[in-house]
């Protein structure tokens, strides 16, 4: 069995894994970005990644799961869990102060719909 020593990368991994597992005769690479909802470059990233690791193959201009790759899917989908999302966070000089609960609030008229 092949260990991943990234594991930040070891959901996209898995997420392209996912769809070309869930395709029954292959997918092109713009479908498989789409499908994965990556950005362009983690995608194209992991992609290559994989095609060195050899676990996914090229045939007929269609991208497929290697053997060896539906291997490492099926041993490693029940152990991906979802992450802390880094780009959720909101940066610290992007929040304002906080309204204690026994405050009055008084909306900006101004701004209102």
């Amino acid at each position: 069995m092949i260990k991943y020593t990234t594991p930040s990368m070891l959901r996209a991994d898995f997420v392209i894994m996912k769809v070309l597992h869930e395709s029954l005769s292959g997918l092109q690479p713009y479908t498989i970005l789409k499908r994965s909802k990556l950005s362009g470059e983690i995608f194209f990233k992991v992609f290559s990644a994989l095609a060195a690791k050899k676990l996914i193959i090229e045939r007929d201009s269609l991208i497929h799961l290697s053997p060896e790759g539906r291997a490492v899917f099926l041993a490693g989908s029940g152990r991906v869990l979802s992450g802390r999302k880094s780009w959720r966070q909101v940066p610290s000089d992007m929040k304002g102060r906080k309204i204690l609960l026994g405050d009055f609030y008084v909306p900006n008229i101004y701004l209102l719909d």
